[in-house]
């Protein structure tokens, strides 16, 4: 398989560990976000459930571990009120509930102080490798998994010299040991790393922690039991398994052979590497020991019950199994005798199995590139989105994992986008069991958001606040103006219908789609038989936003939405056999929605935005050309345009209202304004880094005024940078581009956006490797970016989209692709809309061969692959070969039939 080629390595030790290294506070705007964790640099692994991070340095290597499910589940104080900042009574919008770590596992490795550090992560297997070199240059090795089929990490050591091990447990308030940040959670006291836990003071709840340490494990449990909606508690419990004698002519369970681990290091013929180089932090002293909450013996080092001596060419098997109450009964007692009685052979079992999984896990799609950099991002975000999302009742949080009790937005599902995004990419790869996780949020808070609807609308329907959690959680009760989140949530189980035709899933969530339908028939302001959209502002807006600005209306991605919406609304119940009698009224409304608003540049300069963004007039960031190209506007009423905040492609992609077979007029106003974003990007991002140049009054003022972009986004002179201009507070001149393809917000949407409307596939691919190769981390996440696995979207969705299409009810092949740059590339088992499987390969720049699969057995309509050429199509089950010819070809398939397509 081609994901065999591919893996992620991570050259130094994780320097992000375990609070994030992006301020997101707005230069302290958003206080109430200052000192927050965000996402993280190290490598993660998990299995949708379970989730670790490889983190600490040679001397203290550590895995900081969780669970999806350990949430404290405390709704804001005024949930049932959802309200804006300003209006809040009493009690703030924001709760303390938020996804929380365990803790850590800490290896002490006196042999390794001050080792190099040195990890790959294969994907293929679903595994993950240390290696640790130490001045002598003896390496000692950590192999890591987490069990695809049960809550359980495993840590294989093996070494070329002598080792001792001492190992024990920290929780997340405690530091040193590899660690230096923490939040006070106890009410001991501020100090320079130990921070508080709340906006508004402590972690609310304190949490019960609870450590034992004797006969070789170290076990515990933390537990959130007090001002909780619903209780819930993680158990753990961690040891080296014990070697077992030759009795009786039975070999030894010590003698498992799995393979030797060869020590290499990073070499040019290892291929499709993502190479992380910052350096490395902590200097592993221990500084707040008395934080433990502990019964029992108190686990310290000098317990020789927690020490290990590996032999060099031996392996040690360290086993933590992690038990919780969402799962089982009694987590901590479940995970200590599973600790306890484990074999190696046991072990061995779940090894085999874990493999099982992963290769079945990539058989079911595949792509071959010819650029091992773009192709080894397609597979590490996948990997990342398979290992942190699989458990369908508890979707992973906005940053992937929680290492820090105080994560930035609570750690929620935030579903003006954010949520929605990491999962869009999963239904076209096939990998449904990863998407399921995306609708429970939604589905969970149903009740109460018709109730809300009610009180603030007075009408039926649901209407969501910005920042859920699992079961009815409510983190952030903010309205903030937007009215659209639901239904962009309805998007994605639209999405994935269409794809799969799925009964049974659409029964799942139909009530939900009925009750989105149920609001937008009451909320939508009919004028002269055009619906409106009133009181939806396309972003977050505030109540003193709204006072100077007026009510805004018509966003565009919310017409788009709608239109997508209400047109496929008919399809579902009719699948369905139910409400017969609404369908007429949604196709009227999809047919009658409020045009998008647009115009051009040149008539907006006295309002492109709400927000103060940047000092300088968009007509000055565009050539003289493009000032009167007509463009999509923000809103109807309000915003128009924002240099940031690329939303006007929204309704592009994900709305999925604008795509290849729109009008041509259309289509144009689409591409013009992805282009226009793009533009004033790269100018923007020139304009900012040569007044940061002149800030720092950089001593080579010659060299920087000869580092421009071109009209490309290309650094002109890479080569002056490569020499030392990261000096005096200058950062490399690709991240003062943003607002389009680099947008912290939106890009993982906008290069999907712009491969739907055809724009310049050259330009998209360069803008993806320069993205990957100046912003990307080894894990799939970008620096400077603090949020987390919608970053996981960008790449695959935007090379499946750009292989195959299908939303519009036409397949097409490599529709928009670099073909003179790459002409060499293929993917399997891709799924499109109508319920189809496809195949298909490039080969010299021209397509090779087509392979459709019908699932349901519709008629399949086919841009044809090979323009003015006849194609000849081959069937299964015996009949005969037709040929066609035209522009598109209807192809006739039974369910479950196979068809190959060939140029004649």
């Amino acid at each position: 398989m081609v994901v065999e080629r591919n893996r992620a390595v991570f050259t130094e030790a994780p320097t992000a560990v375990p609070d994030g290294n992006v301020d997101v506070s707005g230069g302290g705007r958003w206080k109430i976000w200052q000192n927050a964790g965000t996402k993280i640099d190290a490598p993660i692994l998990g299995n949708g459930d379970l989730l670790a991070a490889v983190a600490g340095d040679g001397r203290y290597p550590q895995f900081w571990f969780t669970t999806n499910d350990f949430w404290q589940m405390e709704s804001a104080a005024n949930w049932e009120f959802f309200h804006d900042n300003s209006s809040a009574k009493c009690d703030p919008a924001v709760s303390g509930g938020s996804p929380r770590p365990v803790g850590r596992m800490v290896f002490d490795i006196p042999a390794m102080e001050g080792a190099r550090w040195y990890t790959e992560q294969e994907f293929a297997m679903g595994e993950t490798i240390t290696i640790l070199t130490n001045s002598a240059g003896e390496k000692c090795s950590l192999r890591s998994w987490v069990a695809a089929d049960e809550n359980i990490l495993v840590v294989e050591f093996e070494s070329e010299t002598d080792l001792d091990v001492e190992f024990d447990f920290y929780f997340p308030d405690e530091t040193g040991k590899g660690c230096e940040k923490a939040v006070d959670v106890w009410g001991s006291g501020e100090s320079e790393n130990v921070q508080n836990g709340m906006f508004v003071g402590l972690v609310t709840g304190r949490p019960l922690q609870v450590k034992k340490t004797g006969g070789g494990i170290v076990s515990g449990y933390r537990q959130f039991s007090d001002h909780v909606d619903i209780p819930t508690k993680v158990g753990f419990a961690g040891g080296f398994l014990k070697e077992t004698k030759v009795i009786g002519g039975v070999e030894s369970l010590a003698s498992l052979k799995k393979g030797s681990i060869i020590f290499t290091e990073e070499s040019g013929n290892k291929s499709n590497k993502a190479v992380f180089t910052e350096p490395s932090a902590g200097n592993g002293i221990l500084k707040n020991a008395e934080a433990v909450k502990a019964f029992g013996n108190t686990g310290k080092l000098s317990d020789r019950s927690t020490h290990k001596k590996i032999k060099a060419g031996k392996r040690a098997t360290f086993v933590l199994p992690v038990r919780s109450w969402a799962k089982c009964s009694r987590p901590y007692e479940y995970a200590f005798s599973r600790a306890r009685w484990i074999t190696e052979k046991d072990v061995e079992t779940l090894h085999e199995r874990h493999r099982a999984w992963w290769k079945k896990f990539w058989s079911v799609s595949e792509i071959s590139l010819d650029d091992p950099v773009i192709e080894q991002r397609y597979y590490l975000s996948k990997y990342m989105l398979a290992s942190v999302a699989r458990d369908p009742e508890y979707p992973p949080n906005i940053l992937g994992i929680s290492t820090f009790d105080r994560p930035a937005w609570n750690g929620n599902y935030k579903i003006n986008y954010n949520h929605q995004s990491p999962y869009l990419n999963l239904m076209v790869s096939g990998h449904f069991q990863q998407s399921d996780p995306h609708d429970a949020p939604y589905l969970k808070l149903m009740e109460i958001s018709d109730e809300m609807c009610k009180r603030l609308l007075h009408h039926e329907g649901l209407y969501y606040p910005l920042g859920l959690g699992p079961h009815g959680l409510v983190s952030e009760a903010l309205l903030l103006h937007m009215k659209s989140p639901a239904i962009h949530g309805a998007l994605n189980m639209i999405y994935r219908y269409g794809i799969t035709e799925d009964e049974a899933y659409a029964q799942k969530v139909y009530p939900y789609l009925r009750g989105v339908a149920d609001f937008w028939e009451k909320d939508l302001v009919c004028r002269d038989g055009v619906y409106h959209v009133v009181g939806d502002g396309m972003h977050e807006r505030t109540d003193g936003n709204i006072r100077d600005n007026g009510v805004p209306e018509d966003p565009v991605n919310t017409l788009g939405y709608l239109k997508t919406f209400f047109t496929w609304m008919p399809r579902i119940s009719e699948a369905l056999d139910l409400d017969e009698k609404k369908r007429e009224k949604w196709l009227e409304i999809a047919e009658n929605l409020a045009p998008y608003p647009k115009g051009t540049i040149r008539e907006i300069q006295e309002n492109p935005t709400l927000w103060k963004e940047v000092d300088v007039k968009l007509e000055d960031l565009l050539p003289e050309e493009m000032l009167d190209k007509e463009i999509y506007y923000d809103e109807g009423i309000g915003g128009k345009w924002s240099f940031h905040f690329p939303g006007n492609v929204m309704q592009i992609y994900p709305g999925n209202a604008i795509g290849l077979g729109s009008a041509p007029e259309e289509l144009e106003v689409a591409r013009n304004t992805v282009q226009i974003h793009a533009l004033v990007e790269n100018a923007l991002g020139e304009l900012e880094y040569r007044k940061a140049l002149e800030e720092a009054e950089f001593a080579d003022k010659d060299n920087a005024n000869n580092l421009l972009f071109n009209s490309n986004g290309e650094l002109e002179n890479g080569e002056a940078y490569s020499n030392g201009m990261e000096s005096g507070g200058v950062k490399n001149p690709h991240f003062y581009k943003a607002g389009a393809f680099n947008a912290s917000n939106l890009s993982c949407l906008f290069f999907t956006a712009a491969v739907r409307v055809g724009y310049a596939p050259e330009i998209i691919w360069k803008e993806m490797r320069d993205m990957i190769l100046n912003r990307g981390i080894p894990n799939g996440f970008l620096k400077e970016n603090p949020h987390g696995i919608e970053q996981l979207n960008t790449i695959p969705d935007a090379i499946q989209e750009m292989m195959l299409q299908s939303c519009e009810g036409m397949i097409r092949i490599f529709p928009v692709w670099p073909r003179a740059e790459h002409p060499n590339a293929f993917f399997r088992n891709f799924r499109a809309w109508g319920g189809l499987e496809v195949s298909a390969a490039l080969k010299d720049g021209e397509v090779e061969r087509v392979s459709i699969l019908s699932h349901k057995g519709h008629p399949c309509r086919v841009e044809n692959p090979w323009p003015g050429k006849s194609v000849k199509v081959s069937y299964e089950y015996g009949r005969p070969d037709e040929v066609h010819f035209g522009e598109y070809l209807n192809i006739e398939l039974y369910k479950e039939e196979h068809a190959e397509l060939f140029r004649i």
